[in-house]
């Protein structure tokens, strides 16, 4: 039986799996005490104990064998899951001299201590890790009931026509309405999804709320045509989204079926994730363009950028990381390097957007470079889609700081 907190309870007398079983779990024990045993000649041989602050199950779980041993509650336990899934995933990025380590070290365990290979208990030196891997895995487990239950939100970001100042689009920013912990920025749970794979259903969510909100959006925009554009937005992908065959499919499907044209929609994604795979990257990515949807380098400047990436990278968008936007006023070689970020982007038929922008200097020396957009708390913070709707009816073309007129956004 599972509790509201994603944990296992396990009555005593409870048994958790049998020797020769096939594994799909391993367990981390949050309260009470199991019992590792083996049955021989019809007699039940305890020849283990684990208690909370171990695991169990492990073994099996990682090289893949059966279990050598069976797991019974022997006090009222509350267990958290490992899924397989959860293992394999953070083993398949793992270095891959670290995944040889790995493996030799399982089969010599399972060869030499046959008895109670499938079990293992942390020592006290690993209570630190213990405490980590518990609060990772619990807050896993909740990041997929969020998606069940609606707790993700999508709060948007203007970005900015930096000559007349009308508003051309959003950048859509996740938040988390945890149940405990209050509201969640994307860097206290974005990272986990990505290490543990539930970034790609992450962003099939944001997908389908974007395709849903978009058209009060756009509606909203058109009430005020003269101080704000045709309405874009723009999404943030990972390396795993682009690892999927059908992403660009799926993505224009999601957005087609809500009415919403796929040219209003721009995916996001960082110089670091495009570097990495680069081929994989590009072939879904030009999917992504082949369907209408426009992508855009995040963070420019802060990764591997050469001119070679350039060449071959399918993007319509660079966007200059908020590091070189806020020393523009003081450091020239920063300064400079806009320049030639902005004058590149010119020569490639690219749009640049400046991230960061928070001073009306930064902001007027940026349209003088020839930057044509741009996005920081000068033009407004993240917010929620009633203060965003509400911002979009009201905004004025040539006003840059807003924020003032919404102090309920200092707080998002």
């Amino acid at each position: 039986m599972y509790g509201s907190s994603g944990l296992l309870f396990a009555p005593s007398g409870s048994v958790l799996f049998i020797e020769g079983d096939c594994a799909s779990t391993a367990y981390l024990i949050v309260r009470g005490r199991v019992e590792l045993f083996i049955v021989r000649a019809g007699r039940k041989q305890v020849v283990a104990e684990r208690q909370a602050g171990d695991i169990f199950g492990e073994v099996a779980l990682v090289d893949d064998g059966p279990r050598a041993i069976s797991a019974i509650s022997a006090d009222d336990c509350e267990l958290l899951v490992v899924s397989r899934e959860q293992i394999s995933t953070r083993i398949a990025e793992a270095d891959p001299v670290l995944r040889l380590c790995l493996g030799i070290l399982l089969e010599r365990l399972r060869g030499t201590v046959s008895s109670a290979s499938d079990a293992f208990a942390v020592p006290s030196a690993w209570a630190d890790h213990f405490v980590a891997a518990r609060e990772i895995l619990s807050l896993d487990v909740q990041l997929h009931r969020a998606i069940e239950r609606n707790e993700l939100e999508l709060f948007f970001q203007p970005i900015v026509r930096l000559a007349t100042r009308q508003l051309a689009g959003l950048e859509v920013l996740l938040r988390w309405h945890h149940p405990q912990r209050g509201l969640l920025q994307p860097c206290d749970f974005i990272p986990l999804a990505e290490a543990s794979g539930v970034i790609t259903a992450v962003t099939t969510y944001c997908l389908q709320k974007v395709a849903r909100q978009f058209p009060s959006l756009m509606a909203a925009g058109l009430s005020n045509a003269g101080a704000v554009e045709p309405l874009f937005v723009s999404v943030n992908v990972s390396a795993a989204d682009l690892h999927q065959d059908r992403f660009a499919s799926q993505a224009v499907s999601i957005l087609c079926n809500a009415g919403v044209d796929p040219r209003h929609v721009k995916l996001e994604v960082t110089e670091s994730v495009l570097i990495k795979d680069a081929e994989h990257c590009v072939r879904t990515l030009d999917h992504c363009r082949d369907h209408g949807l426009q992508i855009a380098i995040d963070d420019f400047g802060t990764g591997y950028s050469s001119l070679n990436y350039l060449n071959t990278l399918p993007m319509d968008i660079l966007k200059i990381d908020r590091t070189f936007v806020g020393s523009l006023m003081s450091d020239t070689a920063g300064r400079k390097i806009i320049g030639a970020v902005v004058s590149l982007g010119a020569e490639l038929d690219l749009t640049v957007v400046a991230e960061g922008v928070e001073e009306e200097a930064q902001a007027d020396m940026l349209t003088a470079m020839g930057c044509e957009l741009g996005q920081g708390f000068l033009f407004g913070r993240p917010r929620n889609l009633l203060e965003t709707l509400r911002l979009i009816r009201r905004w004025r073309a040539n006003v840059p700081d807003l924020v003032e007129e919404w102090p309920e956004a200092r707080r998002a």
